[in-house]
């Protein structure tokens, strides 16, 4: 009897049964780009994001799930490499922490000679709605050549450092923040 309870507790979890509740998951437009640093020219390349607007009974309200695919390269001498995924989730409750970053960035640039940060610099952060354990950080940042970041760290909560950072430049902070709008307006484009 005690193996049919577990067996039926195991076929809800996976089908989602009561454990979820009810969950939505619609592609929207979205041009911002993530910039990842590229070794062998020793510059940083845009990654084109994909971005979903998800609802569950999970979590409070709706959420944005953008993400770029990426192919960092392993250490050693074998040219491997491991394909993984930048993502940025911004739950309803989140976007004031996103905005008060980009506005933060934009104080930063708009200075008539902005600090230089080699270091990163940071300006915000919170733990995730929608994966409860994961830290977005928010940063300043600029590399040797004079380009100027918002750096965001992706964190584990419980390992204090930093996954993975990627960076996003002064354009697409400026479409990351009228996605934001359109979020907030409910009027984000369908994907195609």
């Amino acid at each position: 009897m005690n193996s049919n309870i577990m067996l039926t507790i195991a076929i809800l979890s996976l089908s989602g049964c009561g454990t979820i509740g009810a969950y939505t998951e619609t592609d929207r437009n979205t041009q911002v780009n993530f910039s990842q640093y590229n070794v062998d020219t020793d510059s940083y390349v845009n990654k084109q994001t994909n971005l979903k607007e998800v609802q569950t009974g999970l979590v409070s309200g709706n959420t944005l799930l953008y993400a770029a695919q990426v192919t960092l390269p392993l250490s050693g001498t074998d040219k491997s490499s491991l394909n993984i995924t930048y993502p940025l989730w911004i739950n309803e409750s989140e976007i004031d922490d996103v905005e008060f970053a980009i506005d933060r960035y934009r104080q930063w640039q708009s200075q008539s000679i902005p600090n230089k940060y080699l270091l990163t610099q940071a300006v915000n952060e919170y733990v995730s709605e929608w994966m409860n354990g994961v830290t977005f950080k928010f940063g300043l940042y600029s590399t040797k050549q004079g380009q100027d970041f918002l750096s965001v760290c992706y964190e584990f909560s419980a390992s204090k450092t930093c996954t993975f950072t990627y960076m996003i430049d002064a354009q697409n902070v400026e479409i990351l923040a009228d996605d934001l709008q359109k979020f907030k307006q409910e009027s984000l484009e369908l994907g195609s």
